[in-house]
């Protein structure tokens, strides 16, 4: 401590030693008394001590302080500014870190249950499968339902943690809205022929956007109208200068559900009632258009059927 003591203060010590060697040289050239010095120097030095007396009490006070800290023995009181202005820096930097840190703690449970739900869907195609090969009764149809299932929960998941990354990969091209529709409408053929169901693809429109990141988007929303379908019912999708709509005749939405429908996890009385819910689908589609600059509505009526709207706000 001592040795830590003498390089913290070594200034104040070559500073009185140059001063002291000074007034030495000073007598000496003019001849005067040197009894006069040595009581000078006497006087001085010990002044000089008891001041560095006291420098050392405070130097080894806050040393214990700062020591104690590992023991939480509380805030150390610092007597100069410039030591206190320290403190209160590095109490804002840990609090800043303590901040970090429980968000990386709350992103990190996030996604433990993203996770943990996640799997929980896509164990029920795999059960489907497993079924199906024990029993010897694979149906070609169903095996390709279950594995687009999988595909779409798999797509979901990805698709969401790339947005959580905040990657901004978008490429804007120009493209056929109809094109990019039935395409879509292919990969969901399978579903469709099972349930019985028909599409109608009306009108087209020459649009720039992102294609793979509204693909996706739209995709979400035919998905939600085929897996709420009732069993040989009709989706129309609508395609017009500016906007696209999918309208079903399923099973509807509960008004006061409405709201809520695009908040992170929240599956509805519907998501509840037939356990095919995410809870990610609509808030990853809303929060794609955003970015896209699209808006997006749905309005819907209880057994009667949901229809989906989306429009590219005008710049």
């Amino acid at each position: 401590m001592i040795f830590k003591f003498f390089r913290q203060y070594q200034l104040w010590f070559s500073l009185y030693l140059a001063l002291a060697a000074t007034f030495l040289v000073t007598f000496w050239l003019y001849r005067l008394p040197m009894t006069i010095f040595l009581n000078s120097l006497l006087f001085s030095g010990t002044i000089f001590l008891l001041v560095i007396l006291y420098a050392f009490f405070c130097f080894w006070k806050t040393l214990r302080d700062i020591q104690d800290l590992d023991n939480g023995s509380g805030q150390p009181q610092f007597s100069r500014p410039l030591e206190q202005a320290f403190w209160d820096k590095h109490n804002q930097t840990l609090d800043t870190l303590y901040k970090e840190q429980e968000v990386i703690y709350q992103e990190t449970d996030h996604l433990k249950n993203l996770v943990k739900m996640w799997s929980h869907q896509i164990k029920v195609p795999l059960a489907s499968l497993d079924l199906m090969a024990q029993t010897g009764k694979l149906d070609s149809r169903q095996v390709t339902n279950q594995i687009q299932s999988m595909e779409h929960y798999l797509a979901i998941l990805l698709n969401y943690l790339k947005l959580q990354d905040k990657t901004d990969d978008y490429r804007f091209e120009e493209f056929s809205m109809r094109a990019l529709m039935t395409d879509l409408v292919k990969s969901y053929r399978s579903q469709c022929l099972s349930k019985d169901l028909s599409v109608h693809l009306l009108g087209d429109w020459q649009v720039k956007s992102d294609r793979k990141w509204l693909h996706f988007a739209v995709s979400q929303l035919l998905d939600n109208a085929i897996k709420y379908s009732h069993p040989g019912g009709q989706i129309k999708i609508e395609i017009t200068e500016g906007s696209l709509a999918i309208s079903d005749q399923g099973l509807g939405i509960l008004a006061e559900d409405l709201p809520r429908l695009f908040e992170e996890g929240f599956t509805g009385f519907n998501g509840h009632q037939h356990h095919k819910s995410t809870g990610l689908g609509l808030y990853m589609a809303k929060r794609i258009l955003d970015e896209l600059s699209w808006s997006i509505e749905i309005t819907s009526q209880i057994e009667v059927g949901t229809t989906v709207t989306i429009s590219k706000r005008s710049n």
